[in-house]
């Protein structure tokens, strides 16, 4: 995860938060994302399949190489990693949270993803990466990128892990910790796999996620709240976009943030575009006239 996080910070990289025009107006004028449950997610498969394959990889021969490393070091550790995935995976099902967004292209500068059109929303807003890049897991959320694999994808990761004797591979960490920090470092590890592995059929949304579970410590940051989306009342937890590095937040007030607002199909792109000029002039943003396009995609607005 590092690594990918690296990587998108070397290259300035960007991020695509497509969504409904009304959403938008609301990230903006509100100045917060809404991070969702994941039972209410488009993709109704969310951590469920994580979860399913990596059940399936840790019962195959490399899952039981995987123990036996740890098992050499703690006898019957196993068990106790086990009982405590048993107690917490089904509070990962129902309590954990998620803003998403896509991995932009600078050629789709002008146009967006017509995919992404098709299944989020008739908005995309492209953000700098510095908070991304750079949030920590301090109050309970974190940023990773999303990894489309299946159960062969799974297999090869853990078995390049257990290849060899190298210090720096994940099971080598893990061995060289006391008993309860390693049984709390693999439920940590395998929570991550479960809620950024999705199925191999969304890999061109190219997703990056923002993941909370609610921790104690999220008053000093998020506020829990009712809101109706798309009609549905639901939980979530807003998370306030503003210049915050006390609680890790860097550059993500709206005028730092905002690289740009394209448009998507719609059936009055010209007055959406107004609209939004309007909502980031209002919000402080230099160059609001330069910052929003029109997707310049030939479809006809999207019912």
């Amino acid at each position: 995860m590092k690594g990918a996080i690296d990587e998108v910070a070397a290259i300035d990289g960007k991020f695509a938060h497509y969504t409904t025009a009304e959403t938008a107006t609301k990230i903006i004028q509100n100045e917060e994302v809404w991070l969702r449950s994941a039972t209410v997610m488009n993709d109704y498969s969310e951590i469920t399949h994580g979860l399913s394959l990596l059940k399936e990889t840790m019962s195959s021969a490399v899952g039981n190489r995987f123990y036996s490393q740890l098992e050499s070091v703690h006898n019957g550790i196993k068990a106790d990693i086990e009982r405590e995935l048993s107690q917490l995976a089904p509070q990962w099902l129902s309590e954990t949270y998620l803003a998403c967004l896509s991995r932009h292209d600078p050629k789709e500068d002008k146009t967006g993803r017509l995919s992404m059109w098709r299944a989020y929303g008739d908005v995309a807003l492209v953000i700098d990466h510095t908070p991304l890049t750079s949030v920590s897991d301090n109050f309970g959320f974190f940023s990773m990128p999303v990894q489309y694999l299946d159960h062969n994808g799974i297999n090869q990761w853990l078995q390049r892990e257990l290849e060899g004797n190298s210090t720096s591979t994940v099971v080598a960490s893990l061995c060289q910790l006391e008993r309860d920090a390693l049984v709390e470092r693999v439920v940590e590890l395998f929570f991550v796999m479960a809620v950024g592995i999705k199925h191999f059929g969304f890999s061109e949304e190219k997703e990056w996620r923002i993941v909370f579970r609610p921790t104690g410590y999220e008053d000093a940051l998020l506020t829990r709240r009712i809101e109706i989306v798309r009609g549905v009342p639901q939980p979530m937890w807003a998370l306030p976009l503003r210049h915050d590095p006390e609680n890790n937040l860097y550059r993500a007030d709206i005028p730092s943030l905002l690289d740009r607002i394209i448009i998507g199909p719609t059936s009055y792109p010209h007055a959406t575009a107004i609209a939004f000029r309007q909502l980031l002039k209002d919000a402080g943003v230099e160059d609001f006239d330069q910052k929003v396009v029109e997707s310049d995609i030939p479809l006809r607005g999207l019912a």
